[in-house]
């Protein structure tokens, strides 16, 4: 009889306990997502790329990611506000840490009166992602003027985007894309208002044949409409450096180029092809693409 009281007891406290804390656990089996709750609530978590939402965690590189925390509720309030915060940060490979944000809500610290409260955190999936590498994005939510706290935690993988047709030739790249400087986003689905401003951009271009601690790099662009005509043309960008020559670690940096559009008649699609040579051997990289100009 003792040992049927204290077992009754101890459920009792059990029960106290978790009704005390509001103590949740939730795992997506579609994503991997998993979240933790301990006296922080939610309705949804949603997940959206480029502004679409969606039930995936394999991002094409470049696409935006963001992850919305609908009707939050738990938080302790002062003056019908409530006092939120939020880090986030990717791990990869279960080790090396991508990126971190100890609080992403610091602009509110004086509270918020939002309701439904609402929290965000999102990022642009540009990561390596060559080799296959894991990544797991972490998100801490907590009450600054309370106990509650929440955890979640979302696996994902980066594929390559293909839209550019990429040809590397015994020379090296860490990254190749077409950003919209207009809307600033990543381009990957080749459409373009002609009144945007695009951008080329070139990251970690390496293997080129050093002389005398330079590189002598050649860059050429052509954009060419569906008739023939050629809207732009380039032989050498970098014809700066052409005798000169140029820092390797420089060069690695980011090659950017810059793309606008003439108004006149539109002749789509148009087909852009930029060639990375290297003057001291036959070393290139050829980037295509097509783009449909509205």
């Amino acid at each position: 009889m003792k040992l049927f009281l204290l077992t009754g007891t101890f459920l009792a406290a059990l029960l106290l306990s978790s009704c005390e804390f509001h103590q949740s656990t939730e795992k997506d089996l579609i994503t991997g997502a998993y979240t933790r709750g301990d006296g922080l609530g939610y309705e949804d978590i949603v997940l959206k790329i480029n502004d679409k939402a969606e039930k995936r965690n394999t991002f094409v590189f470049g696409e935006k990611v963001l992850f919305e925390f609908n009707n939050m509720t738990g938080f302790n309030q002062q003056n019908n506000k409530a006092f939120p915060a939020l880090s986030m940060c990717i791990i990869k490979n279960e080790k090396d840490t991508v990126s971190s944000y100890p609080n992403l809500l610091d602009d509110i610290s004086e509270g918020t009166d939002l309701y439904p409260l609402r929290l965000e955190a999102n990022f642009t999936a540009t990561m390596p992602h060559k080799n296959n590498e894991k990544y797991k994005l972490h998100v801490r939510i907590w009450d600054t003027k309370g106990k509650g706290n929440l955890v979640y935690e979302f696996p994902f993988t980066i594929k390559e985007n293909k839209s550019l047709n990429i040809i590397a030739d015994r020379m090296e790249y860490t990254s190749i894309y077409l950003w919209n400087e207009s809307l600033k986003k990543m381009l990957v689905d080749k459409k373009v208002n002609r009144n945007d401003e695009l951008m080329l951009l070139l990251n970690g271009i390496n293997g080129l044949e050093i002389k005398n601690g330079k590189v002598y790099p050649v860059l050429s662009l052509e954009l060419e409409d569906s008739e023939g005509k050629k809207i732009i043309s380039n032989p050498n960008i970098l014809s700066d450096y052409e005798s000169e020559g140029i820092s390797p670690e420089i060069l690695k940096a980011q090659v950017p180029v810059t793309l606008t559009f003439s108004k006149g008649q539109l002749h789509n699609p148009y087909k852009l092809i930029a060639i990375v040579k290297d003057q001291n051997s036959s070393k290139k990289i050829t980037v295509e693409t097509e783009l449909e100009i509205y």
